[in-house]
């Protein structure tokens, strides 16, 4: 069997989904803000599904539920901006947490090369076009390439046991 081949074993019962969540919730994760735009549409979300899958080429990756409108804006846009907030940052993650429908208004932000908005503030940005997609389930895996990566001054925002928190060195 080669190394991509993926085997199914025999269906078990299914784990029950509360306890699949509260498992979830014990994963500290760091907080981003996913930023898309489509010709006059521009979306906003926090994701907390954000990884790093390779240095050459720079890519990574972020998962988004179907039924989200980030989920169209990204697909039809072809692009996304990862906005990874700072500790001092939690309103903004809870901002772009609610419904979909929220402005930039008064969110400090700049507009990226893929006219994605940067926030300003953040940890760390990245500016992204999309490379590829994958759908699993309710969600969509989006492999984007990274045009642009800068840096802040903040330390990183951490979301775990469904509350924020600073990340001190131990």
């Amino acid at each position: 069997m080669s190394a991509t081949a993926v085997m199914h074993a025999t269906p078990q019962p299914g784990v029950d989904p509360a306890a699949f969540k509260a498992a979830m919730r014990r994963l500290a994760a760091g907080v981003t803000v996913v930023t898309s735009r489509h010709d006059s549409t521009v979306n906003g979300m926090t994701a907390t599904a954000v990884c790093s899958v390779s240095a050459e080429p720079p890519l990574v990756l972020v998962v988004l539920n179907q039924s989200s409108a980030s989920h169209g804006v990204v697909s039809r846009g072809g692009a996304f901006a990862l906005n990874f907030l700072s500790e001092t940052q939690s309103e903004l993650a809870t901002y772009f947490a609610g419904r979909d429908g929220k402005t930039f208004d008064a969110v400090p932000h700049r507009l990226g090369a893929t006219g994605c908005p940067l926030i300003e503030s953040c940890a760390a940005r990245l500016d992204c076009v999309l490379e590829s997609r994958h759908d699993e389930g309710t969600h969509t895996i989006f492999v984007g390439r990274v045009l642009h990566a800068e840096t802040g001054d903040g330390s990183p925002l951490i979301y775990v046991d469904s509350a924020f928190h600073g990340l001190k060195p131990i």
